[in-house]
């Protein structure tokens, strides 16, 4: 049996790879979140912020820099859209593909991100990033799409009538 660091009932799904998450988010009725629609959710409605809260960073705002794994969810404070851990704790997937150019010419509007590649896009840094650049809200990286580790989670998105 696999014991995971700091894993509980109420901390973040890890180890899972980026396919299984999509197949688990349309088997709750939703999906992934694109990669530009994650960093808009994670700025909370403010724009030029480093991070979801503000430009500075304690360890009363998010779970990086540890050894002791992740976190339960919601324990740090909500950003300006009521979500939680949009930095810290652990990396989550994206719908996106990885293309280290692709944002040079990108729509500006909705971007959904390449076609294809090799590579997935994570956001959002984890607890084991000592990099407080890890965790800005502008920050992406990619993972490969099998991989599983105890840094890489998910969150699902659902489309909502306006």
């Amino acid at each position: 049996m696999v014991q995971l660091v700091g894993a509980g009932q109420d901390h973040p799904i890890v180890r899972v790879p980026r396919h299984d998450t999509e197949a688990y988010c349309q088997w709750t009725g939703g999906r992934l979140p694109t990669e530009a629609e994650w960093e808009y959710a994670a700025r909370g409605g403010q724009e030029g912020l480093k991070y979801p809260w503000g430009n500075e960073i304690g360890r009363q705002n998010a779970k990086y820099d540890s050894d002791d794994g992740t976190a339960p969810v919601a324990s740090y404070p909500a950003n300006g859209f009521g979500l939680y851990d949009m930095a810290g704790n652990v990396w989550e997937w994206t719908a996106d593909w990885f293309d280290e150019d692709y944002y040079a010419s990108s729509p500006g509007r909705d971007p959904q991100g390449p076609p294809s590649g090799n590579l997935r896009v994570v956001r959002g840094g984890s607890w084991g990033n000592g990099s407080l650049r890890s965790l800005r809200c502008s920050l992406r990286d990619r993972n490969e799409p099998g991989n599983r580790d105890d840094y890489t989670g998910f969150r699902c998105v659902r489309e909502v009538s306006p």
